[in-house]
């Protein structure tokens, strides 16, 4: 089951990155399944290939876990015990069977000091405003941290492709999305200021790479799905009839049909606490 949900005067939800972004997330978990989630297995992949502690046997808690890729990815690369922790229900509902959860605010974890052999922190300190506090948190419960974030300034075709296409169906960009495109991300997604970030939450033997990773999507319908299913679009496109949706899919497909490979550079970093 699901443990420790926040409720909505206490400490926890008072510490949310951003206003909107949980909400965003629960309603973009079908979504998330059907497109992005393929993904995100593959940048867990990456990113846990990098991990300071040997993965097989260990605890794992994976933070900002959202539907638990990088804990389904931990087992199965041998670890014993994974524990996914996100703010979001929503999301955390469709984790795999095997995955407990726990709803827990990164800078808060409801955890005893070195409970874990490793915390995994997938693609999600740049939804947080104080990275360093998760990075300590981090510290704090385990031996060993792993984080990744997607590198500065790295796009492709089919995201602002995408995005336009819809904005022809009435699709605006929401407010919380905007604000963690200028005001959050930036802090994490220069390999130096990250690495600085660890040091600051008193982390050690840091290192920080960057490494490609192909997505794995080679049709305009996978490109599609996963651009339908990421929080800031998914709300949006459940509003559209099945008719109207259809026609947006039709039309988003035609826009990608000669987008490049997803190709994603990704920042990892590793340390020990």
């Amino acid at each position: 089951g699901v443990v420790g949900e926040p409720g909505p005067g206490g400490r926890a939800a008072a510490r949310m990155s951003l206003d909107g972004v949980r909400e965003a997330y629960d309603a973009a978990a079908d979504g998330w399944v059907r497109g992005p989630e393929a993904v995100y297995e593959r940048l867990a992949l990456a990113m846990l290939a990098r991990t300071p502690v040997p993965l097989v046997d260990a605890r794992v808690l994976d933070v900002g876990a959202g539907t638990g890729v990088v804990s389904r990815a931990a087992l199965t690369l041998g670890a014993s015990v994974a524990v996914a922790s996100d703010l979001s229900m929503g999301m955390l509902g469709r984790r795999c069977a095997g995955v407990a959860a726990a709803v827990a605010d990164a800078t808060r974890l409801p955890f005893a000091d070195q409970s874990f052999d490793v915390v995994a922190a997938g693609c999600c300190l740049g939804h947080l405003p104080d990275p360093v506090e998760a990075l300590r948190e981090a510290g704090r419960v385990s031996g060993g941290v792993v984080a990744s974030a997607f590198a500065p300034g790295w796009t492709h075709p089919a995201k602002s492709a995408i995005d336009q296409v819809l904005q022809g169906f009435g699709f605006v960009v929401p407010s919380w999305y905007a604000r963690l495109k200028l005001e959050v991300e930036p802090a994490v997604d220069d390999p130096d200021a990250l690495a600085r970030l660890a040091e600051a939450a008193g982390l050690v033997e840091v290192d920080v790479a960057v490494v490609a990773v192909d997505a794995g999507l080679r049709t305009p319908d996978e490109l599609v799905a996963w651009r339908f299913g990421m929080a800031h679009l998914a709300a949006f496109v459940d509003t559209l009839s099945p008719d109207v949706q259809a026609a947006a899919r039709t039309a988003c497909a035609a826009a990608v049909a000669t987008a490049p490979a997803l190709v994603i550079p990704l920042i990892v970093l590793s340390a020990r606490s």
